[in-house]
């Protein structure tokens, strides 16, 4: 039998904090490409359209930012002050709801010069909204 200390997960402080960051600032963890990390801890990893990386929590208590930019291969590696994380999330999220922008009108111009589409094998008008 299992004691309750082997059954509870162990606590991820990173990534605890960065999921209240994230709730006070409005931003939906889950639109993110991410997946939880035990590196120091605790933080996470993630892929956005312009941006790959991994934000944790380190052993002196500040947050470590290291990121790459896609488009430029820059990268940024640094410790933060909380002021400057949010700021760099806030960003990352805003280039994120950009791309995503960018796509979705690209889509709907190229579907709104037609008049039907082919879907299975058959011809479907489509409609205007």
């Amino acid at each position: 039998m299992k004691s309750h200390f082997e059954e509870k997960e162990e606590s991820n402080y990173g990534f605890d904090g960065l999921r209240r960051i994230f709730s006070e600032l409005e931003i939906d963890m889950g639109n993110w490409v991410s997946t939880k990390t035990n590196k120091e801890r605790g933080g996470l990893e993630f892929n956005l359209p312009n941006a790959v990386g991994e934000i944790y929590l380190n052993w002196g208590d500040l947050y470590n930012v290291d990121l790459t930019l896609v488009h430029s291969q820059r990268k940024f590696d640094e410790t933060v002050r909380l002021d400057e994380l949010k700021h760099i999330i806030k960003t990352l999220e805003e280039q994120r709801e950009k791309h995503i922008d960018a796509i979705r009108n690209m889509l709907m111009k190229a579907f709104k010069e037609k008049e039907s589409v082919v879907f299975q094998g058959k011809e479907v008008p489509l409609e205007e909204e």
